[in-house]
C-alpha cells in the first residue's frame, strides 16, 4: 500500500528543489550580455563622453565585477545584479541623460553581499559633494562599485578574501582626492611630446598562456589603430607586455615580449609605420595589484587580472586635443590568461 511521505521528508524535498532552482550557474547568455554591454560602453568612451565620465566609469566597473563572477560561476545573484546596474547606466547615457537626471546613488549591497567599511563610503560621499569632483569622478565611481564587490567577497569567504578589494578601494579614494586637490593646476613643463598611456586587458586579447591574438578581440586593436592615426606628429608607439606572477620569470618575460610583438605586427598591418612602434616586455616585474597568496588559485587568478595587460604609450599631438583612451578592460569567452 502507498504511504505518503512524512512531513519532514516532504519539507526536505521542497528545500532541495528551492536550492536547486536558486543555484543557477552563470551561462553563455550571461557572457553574451556582458560582451554586448562592454561594446556599448566602449563606444561611449571613444566618443564625446570620454572614459572619465562618472556614470560610464561606474558602468564599466560593474561589468568588471560581472565578468569576474561569470568566470567564478557565481550563483548568488551578484552577476545579474551587476549587469542590471551597468545596463541601467548605459541606457541613461545613450539617451543623453545628464547630471541629476541620472541617479548618482550606488546600492550599498547587492544579492550575495554585505555592506562593509562605511567609513570609505562616507569618504566617497564627501568627494562627490566637492566643487571639483569632476577631476576625480572616475576613481570615485570605481571605488563605489569595488566597495560593493568587497562586500560580495566578504559575504562569500570572509574578511581575508575581501581585504585586497578593500585596499583597491582605499587606493582609488586616495587617487580621487589627489586628483581633486590638484584640479586646475598647471601641468609640468616637459621637453618630450606629451604621452598618453592606454591599457588593454591581456585576457581580452589572448588565449591562456598564448601570444596569438584572439580573433574575437581584434576589433579592440582596430579601435586602437584608429586612435593612433588621429595623433598628428606621431613620435612613437611603445607597447609593453605584462603578465601576472604565475610561471617562472624567464617564461613570463618571453610571453610578455611575444604578446607585445603580436600587437605590433597587427598595427603595422593596419597602416601604422613600423619605425614608430617599439615592442617590449616587462614580464611579471611591474604588477599593479597585489593579491593574498592564501586564496585558492582560481580566486587569485581573478584578483591578479589587472596585472595581465598590455600598456600602449603614445607620444605625439592630436589635432583638437588629447588622444582618447579606448577600453581599459575587455570581455571575451576565454578563460583568464597569464
Amino acid at each position: 500500500m502507498y504511504k505518503p511521505a512524512s512531513p519532514l521528508l516532504f519539507t526536505l524535498m521542497l528545500c532541495a528543489v528551492f536550492y536547486a532552482q536558486a543555484a543557477i550557474p552563470s551561462t553563455p547568455e550571461n557572457l553574451q550580455q556582458i560582451e554586448t554591454l562592454q561594446r556599448r560602453a566602449d563606444a561611449l568612451a571613444f566618443g564625446e563622453l570620454g572614459s572619465d565620465n562618472y556614470h560610464l566609469a561606474k558602468a564599466r566597473a560593474w561589468l568588471h565585477l560581472a565578468t569576474s563572477e561569470y568566470h567564478e560561476k557565481d550563483t548568488s545573484g551578484a552577476l545579474e545584479a551587476a549587469v542590471d546596474q551597468a545596463k541601467a547606466l548605459l541606457d541613461a547615457l545613450e539617451s543623453k541623460q545628464t547630471g541629476a537626471a541620472i541617479n548618482m546613488d550606488t546600492p550599498l549591497q547587492i544579492p550575495g553581499s554585505e555592506a562593509v567599511r562605511p567609513d570609505l563610503l562616507e569618504k566617497i560621499a564627501v568627494l562627490k559633494k566637492h566643487g571639483k569632483f569632476s577631476c576625480g569622478q572616475r576613481q570615485a565611481a570605481e571605488a563605489e562599485v569595488y566597495l560593493v564587490w568587497a562586500g560580495h567577497e566578504f559575504y562569500e569567504q570572509g574578511l581575508s578574501h575581501a581585504e585586497s578589494y578593500l585596499r583597491s578601494v582605499e587606493n582609488l579614494v586616495y587617487e580621487a582626492q589627489v586628483a581633486i586637490d590638484n584640479c586646475g593646476s598647471a601641468p609640468p613643463v616637459v621637453q618630450a611630446p606629451p604621452a598618453d598611456k592606454i591599457t588593454l586587458s591581456g585576457d581580452a586579447l589572448f588565449a591562456f598562456n598564448k601570444a596569438t591574438l584572439n580573433p574575437n578581440a581584434l576589433w579592440r586593436l582596430d579601435n586602437l589603430a584608429v586612435n593612433i592615426k588621429q595623433v598628428d606628429q606621431l613620435e612613437e608607439v611603445v607597447l609593453v607586455g605584462h603578465t601576472d606572477r604565475y610561471g617562472n620569470v624567464e617564461h613570463n618575460q618571453k610571453l610578455s615580449e611575444q604578446r607585445a610583438e603580436s600587437i605590433k605586427q597587427y598595427l603595422i598591418g593596419k597602416g601604422i609605420p613600423e619605425e614608430k612602434i617599439h615592442a617590449q616586455g616587462a614580464g611579471s616585474s611591474q604588477p599593479v595589484v597585489q593579491c593574498p597568496t592564501n586564496q585558492r588559485k582560481a580566486k587569485q587568478v581573478v584578483c591578479l587580472q589587472p596585472n595581465r595587460r598590455v600598456e600602449i604609450i603614445l607620444r605625439g599631438v592630436k589635432v583638437g586635443g588629447k588622444t582618447q583612451e579606448p577600453a581599459a578592460s575587455g570581455v571575451t569567452g576565454q578563460a583568464p590568461t597569464k
